[in-house]
Order: structure tokens, then C-alpha cells, then sequence
């Protein structure tokens, strides 16, 4: 992994993701950063990062359309989900969606940092209380899939 983008609705979150990139992973390029979905998916696209942090709430397109639009474009692609929605549901979207991680933001930048690590040795990573809820849905055999469940 070399590059990542950002997609954060909120303007202080963004710039301290970038000043955590550049301090903490000064390896990974920010390539830029998008206030909203709708602009963050066509930079990604035009991009190709390796690595995206999306959050789930956004204006024009939500974290988790961009997730599976960006799997299905970039199978190899790294997607971390940051948010603070992380109900059962939520989850079990982008687990079906192949996100590779899914780090609630109360955990804060070390749960990030964990993350980061692992995906970056082909590893998922989820914030523990979400992990148990991965955990569950796989035992239900809800597993991952590649198709949106908000399409059926």
C-alpha cells in the first residue's frame, strides 16, 4: 500500500486524518481528501487509491454505496469503514460489502493505527465490540458477499 484517500464529512476530522497519516504512516501518500460521496467516488475512481477511509454518513453517496461501488471497480482495493454508526445492521452491510475493517470512531486514532496495520498485511481489522458482531453474522452464515443488500 502507498496511497490513500479520505472521505469525511467532517472538515476538522479530514485535516487530522491527513496530519495522522503524515505523522503516523509517513510511507502512505494522501492522495486527497472529499467532504462528500459523491466527490469522493469520482476522485477514487479517477485515482485508485490504495487504501480508502470513508466514513458512513455523507452527503450525495453513503460510505457503504461507496464501498461496494469501489469493491466491484477495485477488487484488491483497501476500504477501512470510520464511523460512529456501527448498528447490526451497518455492519452487516459492509461486511456484504468485503470492507476490510470497520473501526468505530469513539475508539480513536489506535483502533485506526491497528487497522491500517493489518490491512496492510492482508488482514481485516474491526473495533471489538463490532468484531463481535462480525463474528455472529459469520456463524448466521451472513459471511461476506459481493452484492449490495440494499439492491435486492
Amino acid at each position: 500500500m502507498k496511497t490513500v484517500y479520505i472521505i469525511e464529512d467532517e472538515e476538522i476530522l479530514r485535516n487530522l486524518l491527513t496530519t495522522f497519516f503524515a505523522t503516523s504512516f509517513p510511507d502512505l501518500e494522501v492522495l486527497g481528501m472529499s467532504g462528500n460521496g459523491g466527490e469522493g467516488i469520482e476522485q477514487c475512481l479517477e485515482l485508485a487509491p490504495d487504501l480508502v477511509i470513508v466514513d458512513i454518513q455523507l452527503p450525495e453517496v453513503n460510505g457503504l454505496e461507496i464501498l461496494h461501488l469501489l469493491k466491484r471497480k477495485f477488487p484488491k482495493i483497501k476500504i477501512l469503514v470510520f464511523s460512529g454508526k456501527t448498528s447490526p445492521q451497518t455492519v452487516k452491510i459492509a461486511v456484504r460489502g468485503n470492507a476490510d475493517g470497520f473501526i468505530n470512531k469513539i475508539s480513536g486514532l489506535a483502533e485506526l493505527t491497528k487497522a491500517i496495520h493489518a490491512v496492510q498485511k492482508d488482514e481485516q481489522f474491526f473495533s471489538p465490540e463490532i468484531y463481535d458482531e462480525v463474528v455472529r453474522m459469520r456463524e448466521e452464515g451472513i459471511g461476506r458477499q459481493s452484492r449490495p443488500p440494499f439492491s435486492e
